[in-house]
């Protein structure tokens, strides 16, 4: 049943006034008047009819200082090691570590940031007083993610890729030990004495993996590293 002229007039001004001409405007055709603008309007013929922002898919929370600065403070909390060196197993032939690039942020990439370190990089931009501080928070949490350095990270941050044709994998663990996987055993892990501070577990790795051979390094009876290492008993 076709809508009569007042049923028609009175939508319009209901429209109008809930929201602000949006529905009038619609009905209209187009939302352009001629004369009226702003919510509801559109400003040229047959243009988008001008809608107030909607809900925020943020939860609210904008660029302000306060989610800047909640965010710089979670940055610092310092997460549990669970650090990979990202060691290339190559089956065969020794590889004496032939496939790492030794540029020096490449060989940074295996050390940990210190607590002091991490702060000073993530605070470098708040002495600025022209600088606002939600601002400063975001410029120094990029900053920090261009060191090569690691914090929370998994792996390395630059395209590191120490190789071994005996160690399948190298990393720390939780309580700063070493962790071995070789080739030969893909299925179980060598414990080996690390350090409890993350700094100095990650430099007991870096020398592990930076070796000319890592097989030969982590050999618990004849390699330097492994003797200085390992847990097991030598005879």
């Amino acid at each position: 049943m076709a809508m009569d002229e007042k049923k028609k007039e009175a939508l319009k001004s209901l429209g109008m006034i809930l929201l602000g001409g949006t529905a009038s405007a619609i009905m209209q055709g187009g939302g352009y008047t001629g004369r009226d603008f702003g919510v509801g309007f559109a400003a040229r013929p047959n243009g988008r009819i001008w809608v107030k922002e909607g809900a925020r898919n943020d939860g609210g929370m904008d660029g302000t200082s306060i989610g800047a600065m909640q965010q710089l403070a979670k940055e610092k909390v310092s997460e549990p090691l669970d650090f990979n060196a990202g060691v290339v197993y190559v089956p065969g032939a020794a590889q004496n570590n032939r496939m790492l690039q030794r540029t020096p942020e490449n060989l940074a990439s295996f050390i940990r940031q210190s607590k002091q370190e991490h702060n000073q990089a993530l605070e470098q931009f708040f002495d600025n007083p022209d600088i606002p501080k939600d601002r400063a928070a975001r410029l120094g949490m990029k900053q920090e993610k261009l060191l090569p350095k690691w914090w929370n990270d998994k792996d390395p941050r630059r395209p590191v890729t120490p190789s071994s044709s005996c160690v399948k994998r190298a990393r720390i663990g939780a309580n700063g030990d070493i962790y071995v996987v070789f080739g030969s055993n893909p299925n179980k892990e060598y414990q080996y004495e690390g350090n409890a501070d993350p700094v100095k577990a990650s430099k007991a790795l870096y020398d592990l993996v930076t070796a000319p051979s890592i097989g030969r390094a982590v050999n618990s009876w004849k390699g330097d590293w492994g003797k200085r290492h390992t847990y097991l008993p030598k005879g």
